[in-house]
């Protein structure tokens, strides 16, 4: 509907206004003037109700004192006489009718009619008095103990001379005679007058509020009309000016197309309306024109969105290629290593072989982190959730990092509040990444005092806590406004500090995303030159159940537990077949080799293996396609065949399994994990040979408990000879750690008892002295809860391990130097003052590898040099004071040269 009438919405809302106004006010008025009516009408009722009852209450006391006065003249009861005296003296029914009437203001006529009414009744208690004094005569009672009112009355001589019962018959003739019916008469006739009256006059009254309320009824329905017709009035022109127009408004713009570019809305309804379509039409004008700009704008968006994807599958592409090339010499690097390990090497190609190794491990670190990194940024990396115990995951990470820590003369300490609950649900993986990433940064900035490892507990509920790690250290700091970005993919502080320390830049940024992803956060906070100390808080769940711990060292020979199983390994690389082929022989299985997978499906075919060993890049036909075509062959579907790939990117171990492929392994190979995908599909127990020669077989199985030398050595990456001489250096400076302990503990200063003990735990872990470890940890409890009953017995449990540890150790490595005299004097010494110059030569460049020299032949140079040559000597090289000791060891071979025995003459 289109009206030419326009009204502004200020207007329609003033008129809503008025209107609402003028209704309340009508309605407000005719409804008092309706109450108004209504109360005089209930008043005049009221008042009718009332005068009548006044009229009947006069009557019925007239009527009551006529009765109870007639009663006393016939039977002579006092009962009566008293009621009568009592509604005369004390209830006043008459008296009180008179007084309301003047309350009331009743008109003088009806007052008069009462009046008489009244003046009747008082005229005949002068009769009822004559009556009653004639009994109280007749029945002898004294005029003193009479009524006031009937004593007051004087009989005549004539009725005083009567007899007493002529006196009573009178008495009865008095109430019951003619003139006392005309004397009652006199009392109604008023009475009768009145309510007649009184009646015409309440008739009138009401009659007029009858009519008033007729009147406020008309006025109701004439103010209910003109109501009705200011809404209709009102409702017409919201549905014209407002409601109408936004409909119609609405349907033209459900229909609109953004490609009818002659669309236009015709203005309809209020002032605003009509303005809001012309504005409408405007902005739609120049909206089509902005559409066709930014049309184009969009295609030149989805070129350059189409060159971002291919931009980021290359770089996916590049990181997997990349990942692959560089896997696939570092598996030949470490499976040699490996292969190296296991055979019978000296100490020195020993540490040739560790360094090798870790090199490996560190460029596969990098690799990883890249790749992490790269997962992180596609948020294709998941969580696992699983039961884990937080104190042993502590103590790993210090083992990691307790020797670096020691080697550059850092204490490393470890705090767990006793709030702390040892088991959690969480990742232990990425856990450690993270916690290891800071600790290896503090190593790495860190280099003289402390690295503080701090376990705190925030808040707990039924079934979860809110935990912080802090990892503290003294290092170099972080320059303030270098903190903003240190969290930031391939940052550093500085350029000069990844020249001088190294590293990828991606640490610290998958340590934020990974803290991320478990719903917490981190911090730093840094001083330059005083240390930094990062802090991150995440959530977890309590563990349900103790998890069952499992050991990760890694053991470098196996026994042959695979003997008579056939497996057939199937790469491309001849290097990596070759050494792979040499690893699966030494665990004795008997391995066949295909170059490619053509060749793997025609052996499949000619012979029976027990399981497959698959590259999957390979030329011609890869590792899926093999794959699925091996489980196309009779009595191939339940072949166990295990991929070994480079390939580390996401989507290669799903895309493996979706092939047909068991099992995914990634280069490099690690044998462990190798083994242990073997043992599963073969159910064969797995049976670490140990350390050939070391303290690992024979007497050392039964002192396991004191000191467990493999695993010490494991956590050096198999380095003995820095294993040793831990041992040592841990025997003299701890082995009177028990007497101190005693003495502290005597002084109550429990806070340097704690932290003595705490230290001896740190250490006794890292060396596998499990029996001084567990002693330790239960007086370091008993300590810290200061319970005195568990402190004597935890004490001697402490003391009795350091001793047996010390001992043994100390056996341990006497009987190994007297073994390593000999081997040493057929490889290397040969002539002493030739060892000599060559330790010298060493001693002048500063090159560590004096130190390890100077242990390997620990033993034949005390059976060579005077006692004091060698003290000297043994405390300036282990403290690695090289100057003092080259000073000194130049010393020693003038002498030598001079002496020409040289030896013991010293």
């Amino acid at each position: 509907m289109n009206t030419k009438i326009s009204i502004k919405q200020s207007t329609i809302s003033a008129l809503i206004l008025g209107i609402f106004f003028l209704i309340a006010t009508l309605l407000g008025g005719s409804i008092l003037y309706m109450n108004s009516s209504i109360n005089a009408y209930n008043a005049a009722e009221k008042r009718r109700t009332e005068f009548k009852q006044l009229g009947m209450d006069l009557a019925d006391a007239s009527d009551y004192l006529t009765e109870e006065a007639r009663k006393y003249a016939v039977t002579k009861d006092i009962t009566h006489l008293n009621r009568y005296w009592e509604e005369i003296n004390i209830t006043k029914t008459r008296d009180n009718v008179i007084s309301r009437l003047e309350e009331l203001n009743s008109p003088p006529e009806e007052k008069a009619l009462l009046a008489e009414a009244k003046k009747h009744s008082d005229d005949l208690v002068k009769t009822e008095r004559h009556s009653m004094r004639l009994v109280l005569e007749g029945l002898g009672e004294a005029e003193a103990d009479m009524v006031f009112e009937v004593a007051s009355y004087d009989l005549s001589d004539e009725e005083k001379r009567l007899t007493r019962e002529e006196k009573f018959s009178k008495a009865r003739d008095i109430m019951f005679d003619a003139q006392y019916d005309e004397d009652k008469k006199s009392i109604m006739g008023p009475i009768d007058r009145f309510q007649n009256v009184m009646n015409a006059r309440l008739d009138a009254e009401l009659e007029v509020a009858r009519e008033g309320t007729r009147r406020a009824a008309i006025l109701q329905l004439i103010l209910a009309g003109i109501i009705i017709g200011a809404v209709a009035l009102l409702i017409r022109i919201l549905f014209t000016q407002i409601n109408i127009p936004i409909k119609n408004y609405t349907e033209l713009l459900h229909d609109i197309s953004f490609n009818n570019t002659g669309f236009r809305l015709l203005p309809e309804g209020s002032y605003e309306l009509r303005l809001l379509a012309k504005t409408f039409n405007d902005l739609y004008g120049s909206f089509q024109e902005e559409l066709v700009k930014r049309r184009q704008a969009e295609e030149t968006m989805k070129a350059a969105k189409d060159e971002a994807e291919r931009a980021n599958n290359a770089k996916s592409e590049f990181l997997a290629n990349m990942s692959h090339e560089i896997r696939t010499p570092l598996n030949t690097i470490t499976g040699y290593t490996y292969l190296l390990e296991s055979t019978d090497l000296q100490p020195k190609q020993k540490e040739y072989a560790d360094t090798i190794n870790l090199a490996a491990k560190n460029l596969l670190g990098i690799i990883n982190e890249i790749l992490d990194f790269s997962k992180i940024e596609a948020r294709r990396i998941t969580l696992e959730l699983v039961d884990l115990d937080l104190f042993g995951v502590l103590d790993d990470l210090c083992g990691m990092v307790g020797f670096e820590a020691q080697r550059k003369g850092l204490k490393l300490n470890l705090t767990i509040k006793p709030e702390v609950p040892r088991y959690i649900k969480g990742d232990p993986v990425r856990l450690k990444q993270v916690i290891l990433n800071l600790l290896a940064n503090s190593v790495k900035f860190t280099h003289a005092g402390s690295i503080d490892i701090l376990v705190e507990l925030l808040e707990k509920n039924k079934d979860r806590v809110g935990l912080r790690f802090s990892v503290r250290d003294t290092g170099i700091g972080i320059p303030a406004e270098q903190k903003e970005r240190l969290f930031e993919a391939f940052t550093q502080g500085d350029a000069s500090t990844s020249r001088k320390y190294g590293g990828t830049g991606l640490g610290l940024a998958i340590c934020k995303r990974m803290v991320e992803l478990m719903g917490g956060n981190i911090s730093v906070e840094s001083e330059i030159g005083k240390g930094s100390t990062f802090s991150f808080r995440v959530n977890f769940a309590i563990a349900e159940s103790i998890p069952v711990e499992q050991n990760q060292g890694e053991t470098q020979k196996f026994i042959r537990i695979f003997g008579g199983k056939k497996i057939l390994l199937v790469e491309d690389n001849l290097i990596n077949l070759q050494m792979t082929k040499e690893i699966l022989e030494q665990l004795g299985f008997a391995a066949d080799t295909a170059e490619s997978g053509f060749v793997a499906l025609q052996k499949v075919e000619e012979k029976f293996f027990d399981a497959i060993l698959i590259d999957i890049r390979m030329p011609e036909m890869d590792g899926y396609e093999t794959t699925r075509r091996i489980r196309a062959l009779p009595g191939a579907e339940k072949l166990p065949i295990i991929a070994l790939s480079a390939d580390a990117v996401e989507g290669v171990a799903e895309k493996a399994k979706g092939s047909g492929m068991n099992e995914y392994l990634t280069k490099p190979l690690n044998p462990l994990k190798l083994i242990a995908v073997l043992q599963k599909y073969f159910e064969i127990e797995v049976i670490s040979e140990g350390l050939a020669g070391a303290p690992g077989t024979g007497k050392v199985m039964d002192g396991r408990f004191c000191l467990d030398w493999e695993k010490g050595v494991q956590r050096l990456g198999g380095n003995e000879i820095k294993y040793r001489e831990i041992l040592r250096q841990f025997i003299s400076n701890h082995k009177d750690d028990a007497n101190k302990l005693v003495y502290l503990l005597a002084a109550n200063n429990l806070g340097e008892a704690g932290m003595l003990v705490h230290t001896i735990k740190g250490i006794a872990n890292n060396i596998g002295a499990t029996a001084l470890r567990d002693a330790s940890i239960d007086l370091e409890k008993a300590i810290q809860d200061n319970d005195h009953r568990r402190l004597e017995q935890a004490l001697q449990d402490f003391k009795t391990a350091l001793e047996e540890l010390c001992v043994y150790a100390a056996t341990q490595l006497d009987n190994m130097l007297c073994i390593e005299d000999e081997e040493e004097n057929k490889i290397e010494l040969g002539d002493m003052h030739a060892f000599l110059l060559q330790l010298l030569a060493l001693l002048q460049d500063s090159d560590a590898d004096a130190k390890d020299l100077f242990q390997a032949c620990s033993a034949k140079l005390k059976q060579s040099l005077a006692e004091r040559d060698y003290l000297a000597l043994d405390k300036k090289i282990s403290s690695y004071n090289f100057n003092e000791a080259t000073t000194y060891l130049q010393a020693l071979t003038l002498r030598m040269d001079r002496d020409e025995g040289g030896m013991k003459h010293v």
